[in-house]
């Protein structure tokens, strides 16, 4: 269950390269990338949340955009 979610959820399945290094950058990149996401929204991450931080550091989204994004996650928590 945990490879499933990190290839799907964190878009981990594609390497930076072959070699051990390569890969165990893309695993702490990626753990890295999921406890940020949960400190921030307090919830853990789901497809949306990580496309619109990849959408906005992509500059294709405003902070105001994924600020509306995390604050509906949070209310559907109450």
């Amino acid at each position: 269950m945990f490879f499933r979610w990190f290839k799907t959820i964190l878009r981990a399945d594609r390497l930076i390269s072959l070699s051990p290094n390569g890969l165990t950058l893309v695993i702490y990149c990626g753990l890295i990338a999921s406890l940020l996401i949960t400190l921030w929204t307090g919830r853990k991450p789901t497809k949306r949340t990580y496309e619109m931080i990849c959408l906005y550091l992509l500059g294709w989204a405003s902070a105001e955009e994924v600020e509306a994004h995390v604050a509906t996650l949070q209310s559907s928590d109450d």
